[in-house]
């Protein structure tokens, strides 16, 4: 997960590709807000897509990580803050962040994103 975290901070998608399983499924939290719980991107042609967004219609989009934690069951936890500003607006955001990411073949299966640390651990059953 930390080389992932690298590769999209150094702007490295096939990097990051290769570290992403053919069929994942990532649910990630802009549009889970915008679309509803159950918005996905699939498989790598999904990760072009999720890639081109970010990059694209969010300016300076970062993920920091300030845990990372192998919770069991090929799940992994990420809490930490994402960053950006609107390519159109200009405004600047930041949020408290979390993933729930699942591995399978050493690779990202699946994903959900959270904006917030206790969502993600209440999901694994940490708290």
């Amino acid at each position: 997960m930390r080389r992932n975290l690298r590769d999209w901070q150094r702007d490295d998608f096939e990097a990051f590709l290769l570290r992403t399983h053919p069929e994942i499924e990532w649910h990630a939290v802009l549009e889970r807000l915008v679309e509803g719980p159950e918005s996905a991107y699939h498989g790598h042609e999904g990760m072009r897509r999720l890639w081109d967004t970010y990059r694209t219609e969010l300016d300076g989009f970062e993920v920091e990580a300030e845990e990372i934690r192998d919770v069991g069951d090929g799940r992994v936890v990420l809490l930490g803050r994402i960053s950006w500003r609107g390519t159109a607006s200009g405004i600047e955001s930041e949020s408290p962040f979390g993933m729930v990411i699942t591995v399978r073949d050493g690779k990202m299966f699946r994903s959900v994103d959270y904006l917030s640390h206790d969502e993600p651990l209440k999901a694994v059953g940490l708290i």
